[in-house]
């Protein structure tokens, strides 16, 4: 082979080999394009307190995304349960106001030991039943 069919054959190996990266890339950046935030709140109601943390994590493409609910609920100073519930939703925008329907609500087994009557006391319905807002 002459010195120019070499650079040639690396020149294109290199072009093939810029652009599988550049398509990787591309498929990467859509597959893991989702953003997270957490929050960590305490309510109190009555006699009962509730140290909740709440994670999101969503893709803004898609508009959906997954709140993970965890937390200690209190009642009199003592510990009466465990909260852990995993929701699904969907959020619809209209200029700077956004509305979020959760849409399933997933009870961790064996860690939320609370019914959602209690837990609808301490947290909005949207953590607690489905399709709510």
């Amino acid at each position: 082979m002459t010195k120019r069919t070499t650079v040639l054959i690396l020149l294109v190996f290199f072009v093939a080999g810029a652009l599988v990266a550049w398509l990787y890339h591309l498929r990467l950046e859509k597959v893991e394009n989702t953003e997270a935030c957490s929050a960590s709140i305490v309510v109190y109601h009555e006699d009962v307190r509730a140290h909740i943390t709440l994670d999101f994590m969503y893709t803004l493409q898609k508009q959906t995304g997954i709140v993970s609910v965890s937390g200690t609920y209190y009642k009199n100073d003592k510990v009466a349960g465990i909260i852990r519930r995993d929701v699904s939703y969907v959020w619809t925008e209209n200029k700077d106001s956004f509305h979020f329907t959760s849409i399933n609500i997933h009870h961790v087994n064996d860690d939320e030991s609370l019914s959602s009557e209690v837990i609808s006391d301490v947290l909005p319905d949207f953590f607690v039943y489905p399709n709510k807002k």
